[in-house]
């Protein structure tokens, strides 16, 4: 299972500090051994982040770590830690989309991941310890809806073997709140908390297409009793080898 030892950066590795944010403009540009202290933005194709931390700064309002907003293609995340230096109800691990994550460890941030268009793989990570505040700002005043992974559009997106912990709204979200979502598929996690752990909406976009939820384990620290998965029955599911640890209960579809 994903957790210290095996995912962000691995054991023994040499960092260079880097103050400052990082605009990569430059195909094919590769981060390596840095801590950063600052944000990154995708600008360029071909970039790949590893072995590093990414720490942030102060933001003047809601912002991600890496942010990949222009869905540069093949971005790729590996062996490397997001984690705010400072708490912060505006501080995010990764927005985006065409990118990989691969043993990512995120955690002190408030989403850990929002997708926001297609081609997006995560994979072998852990995202824990979200930031919750019961007054944040960026939701009127209200509470914070912090998710390990939210998806608010795209097309062609897996989520497998992560460790997924600690969020007070859901371990994934779907929202459709920028646009469609299809070919989703959430297999071989290990998925606790939110309110419901997975919570799927459709908002005005209609049913998700070529949803997969399929051999996960979940805790039973949903705040709704039973509640690992929530869904409208409108939305088809291939839904199978889903069960609660630690009493090899199978899990059920609550009506959404």
């Amino acid at each position: 299972m994903p957790g210290a030892s095996n995912t962000g950066v691995p054991s023994g590795t040499a960092l260079t500090v880097h103050n400052g944010d990082i605009n990569v403009t430059k195909a094919g540009t590769v981060l390596d051994g840095l801590d950063i202290r600052g944000l990154v933005k995708i600008s360029a194709a071909n970039v790949t982040i590893k072995n590093s931390i990414i720490r942030g700064r102060s933001m003047n309002g809601p912002g991600a770590l890496i942010n990949n907003l222009g869905g540069f293609s093949n971005l790729v995340v590996t062996d490397t830690e997001l984690s705010p230096s400072a708490a912060s109800p505006d501080a995010n691990g990764i927005y985006g989309y065409n990118f990989t994550a691969t043993r990512v460890n995120i955690n002190n941030a408030i989403d850990g991941i929002h997708v926001t268009g297609s081609n997006v793989v995560i994979q072998d990570s852990w995202i824990h310890d979200n930031m919750h505040y019961l007054k944040d700002p960026n939701q009127g005043g209200s509470p914070s809806h912090d998710d390990s992974i939210q998806v608010q559009s795209g097309n062609n997106i897996t989520v497998a073997g992560n460790r997924l912990t600690d969020s007070h709204s859901a371990a994934v979200q779907i929202t459709q709140d920028r646009g469609k979502v299809s070919n989703f598929a959430f297999t071989d996690n290990f998925a606790n908390g939110g309110a419901c752990t997975v919570n799927i909406a459709e908002k005005s976009y209609g049913p998700i297409q070529g949803a997969v939820i399929t051999d996960n384990t979940f805790g039973r620290d949903s705040r709704l009793a039973n509640c690992a998965v929530i869904a409208p029955t409108t939305t088809k599911i291939d839904f199978a080898g889903n069960y609660y640890t630690p009493d090899d209960t199978l899990v059920t579809i609550r009506k959404g």
